[in-house]
This record gives structure tokens, sequence and C-alpha cells, in this order.
């Protein structure tokens, strides 16, 4: 066993935990799910993933082929490795991968061999992890052959028995179907990856748990596997189907069989989209949930659950979906829930407290919602019979996405078809006609409001009234009860000049643990001013009450001064207060525990302000009594009643403005923040790139200006050669020229002569000229001799 530092053994795995580490994936296409997610993550940036089935050798294999950025050997020796996982963000892009298993867990799900080829810009590789070469060999841990190719030609000289191997039990026997398989690669772009997995999983009868035969653009799951009722959505066996839901904002095409998938921006595919938010007490942050009615079927329904864009768990039926009424059918809601962590699969998330808290939350948001669209269904149009789930639907907003540049543009709402491959160039709108303009905005993102809620708002005012004219129980077994001539706690409705403090003002905005110690020290206010003026609270007589009377509750038998405007408005906002923490303090529905997670900073501000309206009415109370006591003029009591009413109702207004400009600036201020973070990281990642390009750059021109120095003088070589050339050639044109004349001269001498079969090219005429001047000059001797 080999030894770690200081002699500490090293832990080693044992090549049976390749088949333990898959069985996390208990449903093939989350394995699948793992190898797609290799290519999307930044640290790749694929703009295209093709899977396919093919056979080789005749066995069925899986190939997914990426044209990314490619694998160094380094990083494909730690992607054939357990743990190592350096994916970073880059810009908007977060990596999907966390734990740095999902190749390894995902491939060997799928079948019991993989290889991997992998081409940059200087290197190709090859490797190798497969249990049947573990098996064969008898390995007692885990080893993974890698051959690596430089440009350069320096390999690696310890590639000799990875090679071998890699031969000896892989499906490829020669190094040349090796370099077929990385051109294959070549084919898709400059760099890029390719896996192939063989030895698929198989079921009982002997065939692959995938069905290739029933479509052929299509992976599917065999049917004696899955349940394909039509309770079932497509995407449980459907690859297609799955794909094209995979990622919240699909960034990456991916071709199945030859044909691509029909990305969807689930968000914006629904009808009668609203926004809605969650504001955990674990974040500082909303959350933004948006829920509308799927237009394909109504079955399928239930929560979208999305991570770092990536889908976890689709189709999530909440509780108020499973009950025996069947709340929220057809209603999708869609999440992205990046502070929940997700399994090892990223097929679901860890039970815990935050999980089980945004579920519970979930349903009665998604609930709220039911109940909105039905109230106003029915307000729209009261005579309507048809159920709004069983109504036709479209969805709200038509996206799609550029086949070139990748970018999501929105289309009119009245565009129902559209082509198989749709470009920029095709837009309507010119402002975005162009791959170089950026993503418009996706219906008022920053607006961080949610929808509004007649129902709601209406059912709680209903509720409220109804509340206000019923007496409390508390209270009647703390006091006795008073007689029909006595005036009630509440006032009527009729009575009121006004709407009360809880009508007017969403008091629930205010942190209610603040305000409910604010109201405990009004009650021990009220209760000092009634043992200073030894009168009943609330309840001021027209004269006084001898105290043997006031002694005993029942004895009561005058008549009662009805309650003035100042007395309504204290009973009302007391009640209010009392009537809202009481119902705070069992289970909080998602709305009120949003409200209740504000600042305490906030609260502080908001608590002085409600103490300030409590306290107003008190103070005016014990003012009226003593007035009453020294026999002040009724006309100005009255007007120093309404003054204080309207004082009252000054600080509520001030309060309430005071409450909405600081949420929001808050909110403004939060957004801002996370906008500049994100930035700023996507600023220093750009500088990062620009720098690193820089210098790819300046290799490449000092590369390119050897390449042109070598070019220029072999340039000069071939000018002084073409120069050489045609000289020659000119001297054999005027020769040629030369005989063809001297030709003519000799047909005069000898008129036997065929010019038409002479060759000007050869030495023909000059061998016949040579005869023709010796013939003339022995004749010119001959005569001379004569």
């Amino acid at each position: 066993m080999a030894n770690g530092k200081r002699g500490i053994p090293l832990s080693t795995i044992s090549p049976k935990f390749l088949h333990a580490n898959s069985t996390s994936h208990t449903w093939p296409f989350s394995a699948i799910a793992e190898l797609i997610d290799n290519a999307y993550d930044p640290d790749v940036r694929a703009r295209q993933i093709w899977i396919d089935w093919t056979r080789i050798r005749g066995l069925d294999c899986l190939s997914f082929m990426d044209n990314g950025e490619g694998l160094t050997r380094a990083r494909l020796h730690k992607m054939l490795s357990f743990g190592f996982s350096e994916k970073k963000a880059m810009k908007f892009h977060i990596p999907v991968g966390v734990y740095g298993n999902g190749f390894k867990s995902g491939s060997m799900r799928l079948g019991k061999d993989a290889i991997v080829f992998t081409k940059t810009r200087d290197t190709m590789s090859v490797g190798l992890l497969s249990q049947s070469y573990l098996e064969a060999v008898g390995a007692q841990r885990v080893l993974v052959p890698m051959i690596t190719f430089r440009r350069d030609g320096h390999n690696h000289a310890e590639d000799g028995a990875s090679l071998r191997a890699i031969l000896t039990h892989s499906l490829f026997n020669s190094e040349k179907d090796l370099f077929a398989e990385l051109r294959a690669v070549s084919a898709a772009g400059p760099t890029g990856t390719r896996i192939i997995i063989w030895n698929l999983r198989t079921t009982t009868n002997g065939k692959t748990e995938f069905d290739f035969d029933t479509d052929k653009y299509d992976i599917l799951i065999r049917a004696d596997i899955s349940d394909k009722s039509s309770m079932t959505p497509e995407s449980e066996y459907s690859l297609r189907a799955y794909c094209s839901i995979l990622y919240l904002k699909p960034r990456m095409q991916i071709i199945i069989r030859g044909q691509r998938v029909k990305s969807q921006l689930i968000s914006k595919s629904l009808a009668h989209i609203a926004q809605d938010n969650y504001r955990p007490s674990f974040l500082n942050k909303r959350v933004r949930i948006t829920f509308g009615y799927n237009t394909k079927s109504k079955e399928h329904y239930g929560i979208m659950m999305y991570h770092k864009n990536r889908l976890i768990k689709p189709y999530v039926k909440v509780s108020c979906q499973c009950k025996a009424e069947r709340k929220g059918v057809g209603v999708i809601g869609v999440i992205e829930c990046n502070f929940l962590q997700p399994t090892h699969n990223k097929q679901d998330f860890d039970d815990t407290d935050k999980y089980r808290k945004i579920m519970h939350n979930l349903s009665i948001k998604l609930e709220d919602y039911w109940n909105e669209i039905r109230y106003k269904r029915k307000k729209e149009d009261p005579k309507c019979t048809v159920a709004i789930e069983d109504a036709l639907k479209v969805p709200d907003q038509v996206w799609v996405q550029c086949d070139s540049c990748l970018k999501w543009r929105r289309l009119p709402d009245a565009i129902t078809e559209l082509p198989d491959k749709w470009f920029c160039s095709m837009n309507y709108d010119p402002q975005f006609r162009s791959c170089l303009v950026e993503e418009e905005l996706e219906d008022e993102e920053e607006d961080q409001r949610s929808y509004p809620k007649p129902f709601k708002r209406q059912r709680r005012n209903t509720k409220s009234l109804l509340e206000e004219n019923v007496p409390d129980s508390t209270q009647s077994q703390e006091r006795p009860a008073l007689t029909t001539t006595q005036a009630p706690r509440h006032p009527p409705a009729s009575v009121m000049s006004g709407l009360s403090l809880a009508e007017k003002s969403p008091l629930p905005l205010i942190n209610l643990t603040v305000v409910s110690n604010s109201l405990k020290r009004a009650k021990q206010k009220f209760s000092s001013i009634e043992a200073q003026m030894d009168v009943t609270p609330f309840f001021p007589v027209l004269s006084p009450t001898p105290p043997q009377e006031r002694s005993s509750w029942p004895a009561l038998n005058e008549e009662r001064k009805p309650l003035t405007q100042s007395d309504t408005l204290v009973s009302e906002a007391a009640c209010c207060m009392m009537e809202q923490t009481e119902s705070h303090q069992g289970p909080a529905p998602a709305e009120e525990t949003c409200e209740r997670d504000a600042s305490s900073g906030t609260g502080r501000e908001y608590s002085s302000a409600a103490e300030h309206i409590i306290e107003l009415p008190l103070k005016n109370e014990k003012k009226g009594v003593v007035h009453h006591e020294g026999h002040v003029d009724d006309e100005e009591e009255q007007k120093e009643e309404e003054c204080n009413v309207a004082e009252v109702q000054r600080w509520q207004d001030e309060l309430m403005e005071l409450m909405n400009e600081t949420a929001e600036e808050r909110d403004a201020c939060r957004r801002e923040l996370e906008v500049l973070r994100e930035h700023s990281a996507a600023l220093e990642d750009e500088r990062n790139q620009l720098v690193s390009r820089l210098e790819s750059v300046e290799e490449e021109k000092s590369r390119l200006s050897a390449l042109c120095h070598q070019l220029r003088s072999q340039l000069s070589e071939l000018r002084e050669h073409s120069q050489g050339g045609k000289e020659e050639k000119d001297n054999s044109s005027k020769l040629r020229m030369l005989r063809l004349n001297l030709s003519r001269l000799l047909v005069s001498f000898i008129p036997s002569l065929h010019l038409e079969h002479v060759d000007y090219s050869s030495d023909v005429i000059d061998t016949i000229l040579t005869q023709v001047l010796e013939h003339i000059t022995q004749n010119e001797v001959n005569a001379k001799s004569y």
C-alpha cells in the first residue's frame, strides 16, 4: 500500500465503488443530465451538445459530443478522479456541478464502460473509465488509462502502457480508430469532447432500458420500466421532453439523434401568469415565484423547482393540490431555490427545515393564486360555467431562441407557428433584429412587487368586520356581561364616520413583535389611568358613578354614553393589533411570514409611530375625563376631539408613507447592491479572460511574425526561380521562331520538305540546315575547282 506524508497510509478507491456510486441515480435521465451539465458549465461553455445512439462492434452505445473548450490532460485526469470540482461562476453563468462526481456516477449508471476523446487547441487526449477493464486485470484500485497527443510531437513517454490498455479493453483496437474519433470531434468545432458509453444497463429480458426504435429522433425509457399513462408527464419517459425543461433559461442547444430540442422558457410558456414573492427568514432578499396554468395538459401540474438554473424536482404537488377538493389543478409554479442544497443525484433537495418551510409557504401561495384566478374569472364573467382549468388556454407570451447567438427574443403574442430555425434577423421588432443586441428584459425584471390579491383582501376585510361585532370570549370571561342598555364594545360600521385603522392601513406590514410590545405598554398605561381616575376604561359615562356601584359591573344600569370618534379609533387600533398579534401566534401564512422578516431598524421606526398612535387617544380620553369633571363646554370638547382625530389620521398617513418609502429604498438598495456585485464579478472575469486572450494573441502574433518572415524568404526564392524560367521560356520561343523561318528558307532548296511533319522543338531543322549548308559549301568548292 502506498504511503502518504510521513508514513500515513493513503485512502484508496475499490473498483466496486464505481457501481456503488452509480446507484444514487434511480432514474436513467438523471444520469444523462449529469453529462449535459458538464458541457453546460462555464469552464466548458459548449454551445451545442449532440446525444446519439450508435452501434460499434455489434454493441449498443450512447455518445455525447460537445463543442466546448475541451480538456487538458490534467483536467481530464481530475474528471476521471473523484471529488475534484474547480468550477467558478463566469459573468451571469453559475456552474451546476458542485461535488466533482457527476461524470463518474452518471456514466457508470448508463453502462459499465466509458471512453473520453477530448481536444484542445494544443493537445488531444483519450481516457478510459471501464469496469470491464478493471475486472479483466484484477485491479485492486481504480485505474484510468490516459494518452495525450501534442501538436509539437512531444508526447508523454509513459503513455505506452495506457495505449496498450485502451487498444486491448475498449471498442477501438488501433490508433487509426482512435484518431478517427478525434477527427469526429473536430467536425463539431476546433475544440470539444466526445464520450462513448457501452455495455449499457439491461432489463431482465436482456434489452437495454432505453427504447431507440419507437421514435428515431428521441431516446425513450421502455414501457415496461416507466408508467406512460395520461397522468404521467412526458418528461418522465422522453429524453427530448425532459431536456426541453432541463434549464430555467437555456443557454445551450441540445441535439438528440440529429434533431434539435425545442427548449422553452418554462416561466414564460404558461397562461394567466402572475408573479409572487417569498422572503424566508434566513434570507435578506425576496425569492420570485411564477404561477400560471399549463397550456398543454391540465393533468400535469405542480411546482417546478430549479437550483442554479437546473431543474431538480419537476411537477411537485404541494399540500393543497393533494387534498380531496384538488385545489390548484392545472397550476404550475416555478421557483429557483438557490438557497437549498440539492442531493448528490440532483433530483431532490436535502430534507431540512428550510425545505419544509418553503414547501409549506408554496402551498399557501399556490392556493392564493388559485382563489384569485377563480375570483377574477367569476367577476369578469359571472355566467361562465366552464372551469378555468378546462378552458382552452394559450401562453401569455411568445419567446424564441436564436439559432445563431442563442439569445432569447420576445415575439408578438399573436405568433403561433415558428420555423424550425429562427434567427434574430427574422425578428418583427427592428430594435432586436441583430445578434449583437443584448437580450430584452423579461417583462419588467426589476419590478419585485407581487400581483394584486383582491380576493384575499376582501376576505380579510370581511373577517375583520365580523370580528368587530362579536365580543371577545376572553373579555367576556374577565369582565361581567353588560346589560342590553349599555354600549357595545365595538360600534356598528354605520355609526363610524370612516374606515377603521385596520381597513385604512395594512398594519400587518408592521413588525408585529414590536407592535405587540407596544400594545403591552399601552395596556399598562390604560391600567395606570384606571387606577388614577378610578373609571372603567373605554366606557366614559355622563355623570360620576358612586364607588359602590363601580365596584360591581352587573349593578350598572344607567345609560352609557355612546363612544366618541376618538374612542372608536382607540378601540379599533387596539383590537386590530390584538387580532393580528393573536392570529400570528399559530402557523403564519407565507405572506405574513415574509412581512415579519423586516429589518430591526425599520421595526423600531414603525414601533415608535405605532406607540404614538396608541398613546394619543389615551391622552385625549384622559383630557376628556378631566374636562367632564370640570364641566367644560361640550362644543369646545368636540372641537378638540376633532383636532385629535385629525392628528391621529395625520400620524397614520405619515406612518404609512414612512413604511412604504423605507421598504422601497431598502429593496432598491439591495437590488442595486446585487447588480453591482454581479457586475463587478462579471468585469473581473472579463478582465481575466481579456488578459489571457491578450497573452495568447501575443504568442500567436510572434508565431505569425516568424511564419511571415519565412514565407517572405520563400516568396523571394520563388520569384527568382520564376524570372529564370521566364528567360528560358523566352529563349525557347525565339529559337522556335528562328527554326520556323529557317524551315521556310529550306523549302526553296528542298521542295520535297514537308513542314507540317517537322517538330520545331527538336534539333531536326538544325540537322537539315547543317546538311544543306554543307551541300552548298561543297558545291561552291567544286565550282571553284573547275
